[in-house]
């Protein structure tokens, strides 16, 4: 029995900012193709400028943390790693709860299965 392991024995709430959130969902859209579709996306979500040194930062504190990772040196080519997806998809849902105010009117699982979210360049 000394070989057993638990799968997903951490089951902690992933930790990202509400833009490290956004970031990390604007990245894994298909759309995003160049640094400035990325700021745009991301101006449009804030209703307000994003600068690149913001989206660059929040970009190096998830590669830190294993959510992302560079491909290229352009910002628009970093992936959402297996970790980073699962912690999206934990959060989206959190998100769809909080909203949904425990209610139960939106259904978060529907919602989590239309969302196609890349890793490696794979939808």
């Amino acid at each position: 029995m000394n070989d057993v392991i638990q799968i997903h024995a951490d089951r902690r709430v992933p930790e990202l900012s509400v833009f490290e959130l956004a970031v990390a969902s604007a990245i894994s859209r298909q759309a995003i193709t160049t640094d400035e579709d990325l700021q745009e996306v991301l101006s449009d979500w804030f209703l307000r400028k994003v600068r690149v040194p913001d989206v660059s930062a929040a970009l190096d504190s998830m590669v830190e943390r294993g959510i992302v990772r560079r491909s290229e040196e352009a910002l628009c080519s970093y992936n959402l790693t297996p970790d980073g997806i699962n912690a999206v998809t934990t959060l989206y849902g959190g998100c769809i709860r909080m909203i949904d105010r425990g209610l139960g009117l939106l259904n978060a699982s529907m919602i989590l299965s239309l969302l196609n979210l890349k890793e490696s360049g794979h939808a």
